[in-house]
């Protein structure tokens, strides 16, 4: 893993750019402060890497449900400059801070992808005696998902490469993109081709363009990253919401890690890859009945 960040680190020497603060000069938390202060209950998300909080498009119902939403944005995306990196427990700490502001309101924490870590950290911090829960879709895992994860990546983009017969990075980052949809292996599926083509075509309005310096500021503290061992998740109600054909975070990785902090209910969505906010939106309804106790399986 050390070896992953060292490469991250050489590559941001080679682009001139290093974000080296923690800290941008803007607050990267989005909310309206009168609609918090009204309500009952506040619910956070978090993006993943390269993710907007366009991601989160399909939450607009959980403000009829009686929640404040809040929104953690990463340097680049939606209005932040690019002058930090994202550090997980920063981000994690100021997400704490947040809700501990409020210490009468429920506070629910929906991270996507690395934004799932986050929002552990994160409830581990939140002042205890209240409800708290976190829902993770597509959740990352320590490390990044270490060296599974970085070969199953270098995997999808050689096939991208070969399918694209392209080594244009614009070619084969969109065939890989396209591959988180319902995995890789859905691409050559002649069953999937005309779902798989209709979702390619309305991806271009959601997917962002992969920027290297985005890129390197999204990712750089990822490799080395873990949960403190001390975490403590008492009174925090978790849930990951998963698809079984993720290429990025297999199912084995999310149920060891589901396991490793205290047997987590992993639900999971057959067919699905990594981005189940745009295959599967109703996960956003499975997350607000978790959010609100009821069993996501529910109809």
């Amino acid at each position: 893993m050390r070896i992953l960040h060292l490469i991250a680190a050489l590559a941001l020497t080679a682009c001139g750019y290093i974000p080296v603060a923690k800290v941008g000069a803007d607050d990267p938390l989005l909310f309206e402060a009168a609609a918090v202060e009204r309500a009952d209950k506040i619910a956070v998300f978090i993006p993943g890497a390269l993710s907007s909080i366009d991601v989160f498009e399909g939450t607009r119902n959980w403000q009829e449900a009686g929640y404040a939403r809040a929104f953690y944005r990463y340097p680049g995306l939606d209005g932040m400059a690019i002058d930090h990196h994202v550090d997980p427990s920063t981000a994690a700490a100021r997400i704490a801070a947040f809700a501990n502001r409020y210490p009468d309101k429920d506070i629910a924490l929906v991270g996507y992808s690395t934004g799932g870590l986050i929002a552990l950290e994160a409830a581990a911090d939140i002042t205890k005696g209240r409800t708290v829960h976190v829902a993770a879709m597509s959740t990352a895992v320590e490390y990044g998902g270490g060296i599974g994860t970085a070969a199953r990546g270098a995997r999808d983009i050689v096939r991208a490469a070969v399918a694209t017969k392209s080594l244009r990075k614009a070619d084969i980052w969109k065939r890989y993109w396209s591959g988180l949809l319902f995995g890789p292996d859905a691409l050559d599926d002649p069953a999937l081709a005309a779902p798989l083509a209709q979702k390619i075509t309305e991806g271009e309005k959601i997917y962002v363009k992969l920027d290297p310096q985005i890129a390197l500021a999204h990712a750089l503290a990822l490799p080395g990253w873990e949960l403190p061992r001390d975490l403590d998740l008492t009174g925090v109600t978790t849930a990951f919401f998963v698809g079984l054909n993720d290429p990025v975070f297999s199912i084995r990785q999310t149920t060891t890690f589901a396991a490793q902090i205290g047997g987590v209910p992993v639900y999971g969505y057959p067919g699905q890859g990594h981005l189940l906010f745009f295959t599967r939106p109703d996960v956003y309804r499975d997350m607000l009945q978790f959010a609100q106790g009821q069993d996501p399986l529910d109809p």
